[in-house]
């Protein structure tokens, strides 16, 4: 098989072929008319009208073939495009140029093909071919007939690239009009020689006319409306184009509206012939109404003065700057605080930034050279602190931002603004400082806190978060890396005996503010540990979210060296209780005089043996409440009571152990205290208070007077006992509330006490969600309080 070859002149031939717009295109029945008419006539089985592509050979015709298109490199029609004459081949098995062609060896079966060229613009852009499956040969008539048809169809072709130019024409046209009314444009045309002028509808409505209102029309008519100063400018643009000095005659100006007022126009126009002497004859031109336009560009301007003055009065530079890739750079706006920020005029850097970049402190400028060239690649924002230097060798902390847009010369222009930030950096410096410090105390926080195996925590009770320390984590027993806290993970190891105690205290807290629970838990390695949690909720109107913050610490070895003890006085103070008991009857009997009369002598051994019983007594009673706090065994009858009826009857209750002593007892309480209510319990209230009662009455002085009295404190309240006492020694405050402790063994032998007073009423208060101190001064004695929340 031999390819067709390719023609010299294939690209202009393949340009011509595609000028036609015929390529891919629907059937058209101009030419199915042509092509089945020739199949009549000349009898083969099949007519194409076959247009050779770059790579194939496609059907714009066909009779008596589906394909739509073939290869080009098998083609018939191929070897036809390469002369002018009919191409016509017998019979193509016995031809050995097409005798392997897949064309002729399976279907189609070509065994006869004649080829008229197709020509448009002198290029052979295709065929009109005739095939059969036998052979054949046409006669000179049936050649002329083929070659006749041929030029109908280039006669078509012809025709139809003239009626779609007819129609682009038309199109063009009508879009002109379009253009010309949808822009509400004037035309008008000029005899230069002659002065006669002729407007359009819109250019005379521009100026509230209508055309018969101006006629008649010269060049007159456009002067006589012209501002009177925009006639010069007009004369000496109109002179320049007349001249040839410039390509168009260009003008804005102003004329005078129907209505009185000037309207801005904006009017184009171009000599488009001139005489046989070269003077200028016919110009056209338009005429437009830029009235807004011009009125929105002065708004404009009157924008930018306004947007100028406030550049200049800003603390920092508004800039821009320019940078081109041949490496120079400028500044082509700088407002006036580029002096403050650089030491350099905008005038210095108006083409030239060198004179800012030598400013740039030496360490920071591959940086801020770098961060430039990374805005340039990716077109991305601008941002950067660094540092220039002044005249005096010191340096001033600048940031700068801006936003880059690539420009038609290739350079990159950015838009920002640089202030001076040096006082807050060294604010930011300093805060880093004290950061570092922080770490460092944070450091020593951790380090503590795991000696002392105390963790932290806060949780918030609205939304349910909870975090932890990672000291928790390791009282807990679990992996910081494993498990995410949450409420459910807490109960889950919180000992089941104790879960009760632990919600308890959680729902109080939401009544007091405090959650304060010892407790065991439950290790994944099955080791029981006791704990001790304190939480605090923040203030409600400064915590929305109700966050709780706490701590918790493992006290498994206070608790086992505090069990000890606790059995220990447990055995003792039972074991005592029973002798005791018998002893203090047998001693009562004895002084009652019943069995016999004792001398006065023996009767004051007695009374002070009775003494030291009873004294015993008290002391075996506070170890046996104290060892029932720390076993969790006392029972609390915690409701909401009145404050004021409490406060009465533990006056009452006391008065006689007052009067005995020559001391009186005074009620101090504001006014809101009758409408106040607290959650404790009263027999445990009472016995704290009774405990302050009775201590201020030992330490005052004969005839001196106690003071009970309660004081409202934001969501607390606070009662408290002075006295008029000596004080509290310096050296005794340290240790008040520990068990045992007491001011001076003196004191003790002469009032009488048993150590644990003070100490079971920091339990018991604390057991009641409330907290005990003391204010003491030699001057004013000793004032002993406790706080306790308010119900809501």
């Amino acid at each position: 098989m031999q390819p067709p070859l390719v023609p010299q002149t294939e690209p202009s031939r393949l340009k011509a072929l595609q000028q036609t717009g015929l390529l891919d295109t629907e059937s058209e029945q101009r030419f199915d008319r042509l092509t089945h008419l020739a199949q009549l006539c000349l009898g083969t089985e099949i007519v194409l009208v076959s247009l050779v592509d770059s790579h194939r050979q496609w059907f714009k015709s066909k009779q008596g073939l589906d394909a739509c298109e073939t290869s080009r490199d098998i083609s018939f029609c191929g070897h036809t495009i390469l002369g002018e004459g009919i191409f016509e081949v017998s019979d193509a098995k016995a031809d050995s140029r097409f005798a392997d062609n897949p064309l002729v060896v399976s279907a189609p079966n070509i065994r006869f093909y004649a080829g008229v060229p197709l020509v448009s613009n002198a290029e052979n852009i295709g065929t009109l071919c005739f095939i059969d499956s036998k052979p054949r040969k046409f006669t000179d008539k049936e050649r002329q007939i083929a070659i006749e048809f041929g030029k109908s169809i280039e006669q078509e072709i012809q025709d139809r690239l003239q009626e779609h130019a007819h129609e682009k024409l038309a199109a063009s046209e009508q879009m002109y009009r379009s253009v010309l009314e949808g822009t509400r444009i004037g035309t008008w045309q000029w005899n230069v020689q002659t002065g006669e002028t002729v407007l359009n509808k819109r250019w005379a409505q521009i100026m509230g006319y209508t055309l018969e209102e101006l006629e008649p029309i010269s060049v007159e008519t456009w002067l006589n409306l012209l501002h009177p100063d925009d006639l010069t400018d007009s004369d000496a643009q109109l002179e320049n184009h007349l001249n040839g000095k410039t390509d168009f005659f260009d003008i804005k100006c102003r004329m005078k509206h129907k209505d009185g007022h000037y309207v801005w126009v904006h009017d184009r126009g171009k000599v488009v012939s001139y005489t046989a002497d070269g003077k200028p004859l016919v110009m056209y031109g338009t005429h437009a109404d830029i009235t807004e336009q011009t009125l929105n560009d002065l708004a404009l301007q009157q924008s930018r003065d306004e947007l100028y003055k406030l550049t200049q009065q800003l603390p920092g530079v508004v800039y821009q700057y320019q940078s081109w890739p041949d490496g120079r750079s400028a500044f082509p706006y700088a407002s006036a605080g580029i002096e403050d920020i650089y030491g350099v005029t905008p005038e210095s850097i108006l083409t030239d930034a060198s004179d800012a970049f030598a400013k740039i402190y030496h360490e920071d400028l591959p940086a801020l050279v770098e961060s430039i060239e990374q805005s340039i690649e990716h077109l991305s924002v601008w941002e950067l602190e660094y540092r220039v230097t002044s005249k005096d060798n010191s340096f001033k902390w600048l940031s700068g931002s801006a936003t880059p847009e690539r420009m038609p010369d290739g350079s990159t222009l950015w838009h920002g603004y640089i202030q001076d930030i040096t006082q807050t950096k060294d604010y930011y410096l300093k805060l880093e400082e004290l950061n570092q410090d922080l770490n460092v105390a944070q450091q020593s926080l951790d380090l503590a806190s795991e000696q002392a195996q105390i963790g932290y925590w806060h949780a918030s009770l609205k939304l349910g978060t909870l975090w932890w320390s990672p000291m928790v984590y390791q009282i807990f027993g679990l992996d910081e890396q494993d498990f995410v806290p949450s409420d459910s993970m807490f109960k889950s190891v919180i000992h089941p005996d104790d879960i009760d105690r632990v919600e308890q205290s959680q729902q109080q807290a939401l009544v007091t503010g405090i959650h304060n629970v010892i407790h065991r838990i439950i290790r994944p390695s099955g080791e029981v540990r006791w704990v001790h949690g304190l939480g605090l909720i923040v203030a409600e109107d400064k915590n929305p979210d109700l966050i709780m913050v706490g701590s918790l610490q493992d006290i498994t070895d206070r608790m086992k060296l505090q069990k000890v003890k606790d059995d220990f006085i447990s055995t003792v103070s039972h074991e005592l209780r029973t002798p005791l008991t018998s002893i203090n009857g047998a001693l009562t009997l004895l002084q009652s005089g019943k069995i016999a009369t004792l001398p006065a002598k023996a009767q004051k051994l007695m009374d002070i043996a009775s003494s030291n019983c009873k004294q015993l007594s008290r002391l075996i009673n506070d170890l046996l409440d104290i060892e029932k706090l720390a076993a969790g065994k006392m029972l609390f009858d915690i409701k909401p009571l009145q404050v004021a009826p409490l406060l009465q009857r533990a006056l009452s209750d006391h008065q006689p152990y007052a009067d005995l002593h020559n001391i009186s007892l005074v009620l101090q309480q504001d006014p809101q205290i009758n409408d106040v209510c607290v959650y404790v319990d009263e027999h445990r209230l009472l016995q704290v208070l009774t405990n302050f009662l009775s201590n201020a009455v030992k330490f005052s002085p004969q005839a001196g007077s106690v003071t009970l009295s309660a004081t409202l404190m934001d969501s607390e309240i606070e009662i408290a006992v002075q006295d008029q006492g000596s004080g509290i020694p310096e050296d005794f405050k340290s240790k008040i509330f520990e068990k045992f402790s007491q001011a001076d063994a003196s004191s003790s032998k002469a009032k009488g006490g048993t150590g644990l007073g003070l100490a079971l009423c920091k339990e018991l208060t604390e057991a009641m969600h409330g907290s005990i101190g003391y204010d003491s001064s030699t001057e004013q004695g000793a004032r002993f309080y406790v706080r306790l929340p308010l119900t809501n």
